[in-house]
C-alpha cells in the first residue's frame, strides 16, 4: 500500500495546493492522490537495503580498518541502494526539483536510524553544505531538505548552516576512494557563527547519497576539529563499489 497520512492543517494545505500543482510521484512523474508520496509501481522497485551493513561506516565492504582512510564518523545508515529507479528519483531530486522524494522514506528515517544511533543523544541535525554558487544557481541544497525531514522525525534541532563549502572543479565520480579522499580536502569548513553550536555536541550529518564516504568523512573531520563530540551520518541512498569505483 501506498504510505498515507491522516488529515491535519499540514495535510490539509497539501490537498488545497493539489488542485493547483497536481502531487506527481518522483520517480516517473506521474500524477498521484494528494496523500500518496509514489505510485504504487515505483514503490514496488524501490531497492532498500537489505544485506547488513557496517553500523560504523556505512558499508558492506567494511573499510573501519583502511590505515589509508582515517574514519572521522562515528556511525553511519542508508535506507536503500543508489541503483535502477532511485537514480531517477536522485537525478529528479537534484534537478527537477522533485522535492517531495524525501517523503517516501520518511517511515523508515527512524527505524533505520534508530540502529546505528541512540537518538536520544543527538543534538543537532546539519548537512553537508554546497558552494554558494550553486545552490544559487539551483535554488536549493537537497541535502538541507533531507536534514529538515530528518529533524522534524527525530525531534531534534536544525542547524542548517553548520559547514561552508568551497568551489571544486573536480568531477569526484571519475575517481576512485583514494583520490576522493584526497579531492575534498580543504574543500569544506566551519561556519564561525556556528561554533557554539558544534562544540561538544552529537551532531547528525544529512546528505543524499553515499558512495565512498570522503566527504562525510571530511565534513565529519571538520566538525570534530571544531568541538564535535560525535558525528553520525545519514543518507538516504547508498552506492556499493566495484574495484574501488562506484
Amino acid at each position: 500500500m501506498i504510505l498515507q497520512r491522516k488529515l491535519s492543517s499540514y495535510n490539509i494545505k497539501k490537498y488545497i495546493l493539489d488542485i493547483f500543482f497536481p502531487n506527481r510521484c518522483p520517480f516517473c512523474g506521474r500524477v498521484i492522490k494528494w496523500n500518496e508520496h509514489c505510485c504504487e509501481k515505483c514503490l514496488g522497485e524501490i531497492p532498500f537495503i537489505s544485506k547488513d551493513i557496517c553500523k560504523r561506516c556505512g558499508k558492506e565492504d567494511c573499510v573501519c580498518s583502511d590505515k589509508d582512510n582515517k574514519l572521522y564518523y562515528d556511525g553511519c545508515v542508508s535506507i536503500v541502494y543508489y541503483s535502477g529507479i532511485m537514480k531517477t528519483g536522485i537525478l529528479n531530486f537534484k534537478l527537477d526539483k522533485a522535492l517531495n522524494l524525501v517523503d517516501v522514506f520518511e517511515d523508515y528515517i527512524f527505524k533505520r536510524l534508530s540502529k546505528a544511533v541512540d537518538i536520544s543523544n543527538i543534538d543537532i541535525v546539519t548537512a553537508v553544505p554546497m558552494n554558494k554558487a550553486a545552490k544559487h544557481k539551483r535554488g536549493y541544497n537537497q541535502s538541507d531538505i533531507i536534514a529538515e525531514k530528518v529533524s522534524k522525525i527525530i525531534q531534534k534541532p536544525l542547524k542548517s548552516c553548520v559547514l561552508m563549502k568551497s568551489k571544486s572543479n573536480i568531477t569526484q565520480h571519475e575517481l576512485n576512494r583514494y583520490e576522493r579522499a584526497q579531492a575534498v580536502k580543504g574543500l569544506f569548513s566551519a561556519d564561525a557563527r556556528s561554533i557554539d553550536d558544534v562544540s561538544g555536541r552529537v551532531i547528525l550529518l544529512c546528505d543524499d547519497i553515499i558512495t565512498t564516504g570522503s566527504t562525510l568523512n571530511e565534513c565529519a573531520r571538520i566538525l570534530k576539529q571544531n568541538g564535535a563530540r560525535s558525528v553520525y551520518c545519514f543518507t538516504i541512498a547508498y552506492t556499493p563499489l566495484e574495484n574501488g569505483r562506484a
